[in-house]
């Protein structure tokens, strides 16, 4: 008599993969402007990086600069799923705008942590935090130019958030009044 764990090997598989229009909601944020909530459900994977990638740059068009990530829904992250987070944090940094992950087990925050990206995305509670967060920010006083606090060289800041002195790769934590801290 087989084991049950063989028979269920040997079983064919039953569980589908969720639809994609179940599988990824993203929306509009009415009370900031050029502002993107994105969440995706169930484990992302190498299958499905591709397709949210198209379709979360496109639902940030030409002129949105901040995307928010709702990890809540999602059971792990691959490394297909952290390039995909870098691929966007890159993107819309170009844009002046933010990357800000809301959602996140602690779980996923270790494995975040143990890759070393920790310190690289911006993060909050939920979706509320983040918009408060965002609003809160005072961007008349970007871009600035303040010395690194580990080697003194000039730094261009564009706006608030996380960076790397050029001179010493100093991680900086730059923050929404203008303060640079190391971090």
């Amino acid at each position: 008599m087989p084991s049950r764990l063989i028979a269920r090997a040997s079983a064919p598989a039953t569980k589908q993969a969720p639809s994609s229009s179940s599988a990824l909601e993203i929306d509009t944020i009415a009370e900031l402007p050029g502002a993107v909530s994105c969440r995706p459900a169930g484990n992302i994977g190498s299958e499905r990086v591709v397709a949210l990638n198209e379709a979360i740059v496109k639902a940030l068009g030409e002129k949105s600069s901040v995307l928010i990530f709702d990890l809540a829904r999602v059971d792990d992250l691959a490394p297909a799923d952290i390039g995909l987070l870098v691929v966007l944090q890159k993107l819309l940094r170009e844009r002046s705008g933010d990357l800000v992950i809301v959602g996140l087990r602690p779980k996923l925050i270790r494995v975040l942590e143990t890759l070393g990206f920790g310190d690289y995305f911006s993060y909050s509670l939920d979706q509320r935090h983040a918009v408060e967060y965002i609003q809160g920010m005072n961007r008349d006083i970007f871009p600035i130019s303040a010395p690194c606090p580990a080697c003194s060289a000039p730094l261009g800041l564009l706006g608030p958030g996380r960076s790397r002195c050029r001179a010493c790769q100093a991680v900086v934590t730059v923050q929404a009044d203008g303060t640079v801290e190391l971090g």
